[in-house]
């Protein structure tokens, strides 16, 4: 398609902040043909840490140009040069843009920052092309991006399904509550975990898995924490898991491992309480940032 130009002057600059998520559940349901795993998740959006994006005019005629903060992101090649790259292609519509990214949400512990910053990519396009994307394709091309990338575009607690990418939304049943998070200083690759589970599966170490019921909200509830990664990611990782059991300890209602981890969360009843223990995770002797609490 013929692309256009960028509506934008080059003075124009727009800030964006955004959040990650957590998975109030995890649950791995099959693998298909192509490699990728099933899933059955519940993804609740968090209201911080965020990451900043600054979206300026380029001095160019096309093209997206990215700049980070966060030396372990590939500026050239990522979730948001991968987002204007589809989107371009979709609707010919390739302003020159620059993107300086400022890196919040810790890389590769489970929070699904880059598929946030990609969304926010698509969103920007979005509201600045002549003739925006009808919503179903949009999220059909944000899935391309990456399987969480649709959630971002909403960002409402969702049943996710399929990659990711059959996104039903529901009560979160954790309104009221307070939320905190701890993300040791640990990465976790994602394809690592998915080849560790399936090996432990192949060798029957693992039980069959569950799927939550999207349509019994007592049902989903008692799922909240459970995560088919754990066992293979605790074995690698002993310190993750004596971080889960400190949150327990701490008073936390509930807690688990978000995506493939290494992030932890607690979710509490009592806003004291989770006060007191992000009070005391701070004081720990792991090498951890703690967040909030924050009140959902």
């Amino acid at each position: 398609m013929e692309e256009r130009d960028c509506p934008c002057s080059p003075a124009q600059e727009e800030v964006v902040h955004t959040g990650g998520k957590i998975n109030l559940f995890l649950f791995i349901t099959g693998k298909l043909p192509n490699g990728y795993h099933t899933l059955s998740t519940l993804f609740m959006p968090l209201p911080g840490p965020e990451d900043t994006l600054v979206f300026r005019a380029g001095h160019r005629d096309t093209g997206i140009l990215v700049q980070c903060d966060e030396p372990d992101v590939d500026a050239s090649h990522n979730t948001l040069t991968k987002a204007y790259e589809l989107y371009a292609k979709a609707t010919g519509f390739a302003p020159a843009v620059d993107v300086e990214l400022v890196k919040r949400i810790p890389h590769g512990a489970g929070l699904g920052g880059g598929s946030a910053d990609g969304a926010e990519v698509l969103l920007w396009l979005q509201r600045n092309a002549p003739s925006p994307l009808p919503e179903d394709e949009l999220c059909r091309l944000a899935s391309r991006v990456g399987a969480d990338v649709p959630f971002f575009l909403h960002k409402v607690p969702c049943l996710a399904e399929g990659i990711g990418e059959k996104l039903t939304r529901v009560d979160s049943g954790v309104k009221g509550m307070s939320c905190v998070l701890v993300c040791p200083r640990v990465h976790v690759n994602t394809a690592w975990a998915y080849a560790a589970w399936d090996a432990e599966r192949a060798s029957f170490s693992l039980t069959a898995e569950t799927k939550a019921d999207k349509n019994n909200r007592s049902s989903c509830q008692s799922f909240y924490g459970m995560n088919d990664f754990e066992p293979v990611v605790f074995a690698a990782f002993p310190v993750l898991a004596a971080l889960k059991m400190q949150l327990l300890r701490e008073g936390a209602d509930v807690a688990g491992m978000s995506g493939s981890g290494s992030a932890l969360f607690g979710l509490f009843r009592s806003s004291e309480r989770a006060a007191q223990a992000a009070d005391a995770l701070r004081k720990g002797e792991e090498a951890a940032e703690v967040f909030g609490p924050f009140l959902f």
